[in-house]
């Protein structure tokens, strides 16, 4: 009797990364099949306007016969961004799990997919995490992992663990998925913090995560990101993300506090900043009231910043918060 045999979709989006999209490529082709499976490669050129797409063409000519592993290069009619891009290429995608890398970013070891897919499948999981290697430009590097494996059946502690702990990341490519999971809400298609939109959302459909204190991604700071393109637009990009999943969210108290909760380390980082450098703080004014008319339905109006009996928030925070922040009209926030 045959084994059936279960297809892992990779999507990588690029958009002008001549540089980078080869060593992308590779890391994925480069990756063991795991056994009763095959890999679709799903690429996506978003409307490149340099090398990027020749590189692609010839990487797949060069290994298109590779055993139980497919391609589709696929383009969209007109340029998405980040996030309209990998919207499009989940459409294209045929596989029962999802993964995906960035064009500047490659997969560390050749055996990450066959493990990951051994992972979600033996555990019955809907998401399986792994561990990041974070490079940044200046040659600084980070390691976000997990100290050991975790499973995590709990929808409070799937929570904590992505809005408090940090051990489920906004990003999308630290991760395999199933397709019930990518298919239970459409990815944004919004250029910027697309992920930190769609993130909360799937885990909130998962019944059971598992953490693996594995690193296996290789995560490359270019200088195009839009993390290093403005640094109070990313504060408040990823602030605004947040704030944007407070209507869905509004019958549950406990997950609006612990989203709100961390969205405080990036307003704690703008606060740290010479008031000269805060730009941003008109509209982090109204974003913290927005949220706060969520959380405390029957008393925000009396509030600057009234989160005085929380103890999970530093006093010293609170402090800056209470002398910096004003009182925002409501009248002209969306959705209001």
């Amino acid at each position: 009797m045959t084994k059936l045999v279960s297809k892992i979709s990779v999507i990588t989006t690029f958009y002008n990364a001549q540089t980078f999209i080869g060593n992308a490529m590779m890391s994925v082709i480069s990756q063991n099949v795991p056994e009763f499976c095959e890999v679709e490669y799903v690429i996506v050129d978003d409307k490149s306007q340099d090398k990027s797409r020749e590189i692609v063409e010839h990487i797949i000519s060069e290994n298109k016969d590779k055993p139980r592993f497919s391609f589709k290069l696929v383009e969209p009619d007109k340029n998405l961004g980040c996030g309209g891009a990998r919207k499009f290429g989940i459409s294209k995608a045929t596989g029962d799990y999802f993964m995906f890398l960035d064009a500047d970013d490659y997969y560390m070891r050749i055996d990450f997919i066959e493990e990951a897919f051994k992972t979600i499948t033996s555990e019955n999981a809907d998401v399986v995490e792994y561990g990041v290697i974070y490079n940044q430009q200046n040659g600084q590097q980070s390691n976000s992992t997990a100290p050991q494996k975790i499973v995590i059946t709990n929808p409070h502690d799937m929570e904590i663990a992505l809005f408090k702990d940090n051990l489920i990341k906004f990003n999308v490519w630290s991760k395999i998925y199933t397709r019930e999971i990518v298919e239970s809400y459409p990815y944004s298609d919004v250029r910027t913090f697309e992920d930190v939109r769609t993130i909360p959302i799937w885990i909130s459909n998962c019944k059971k995560v598992v953490i693996m204190p594995i690193p296996e991604i290789n995560y490359r700071a270019a200088s195009n990101s839009i993390i290093r393109t403005n640094w109070v637009d990313t504060r408040l990009g990823t602030i605004s993300a947040i704030a944007e999943l407070f209507p869905r969210f509004k019958d549950d108290r406990q997950l609006l506090k612990a989203m709100y909760t961390r969205s405080m380390i990036d307003l704690e980082a703008l606060l740290n900043q010479k008031s000269s450098e805060c730009e941003g703080f008109d509209k982090m004014s109204q974003l913290n009231t927005y949220m706060l008319k969520f959380i405390y339905p029957d008393k925000w109006q009396e509030l600057t910043y009234n989160v005085e009996d929380d103890p999970e928030l530093n006093p010293d925070l609170k402090e800056k918060i209470r002398s910096k922040y004003i009182k925002t009209d409501l009248n002209n926030l969306p959705g209001m």
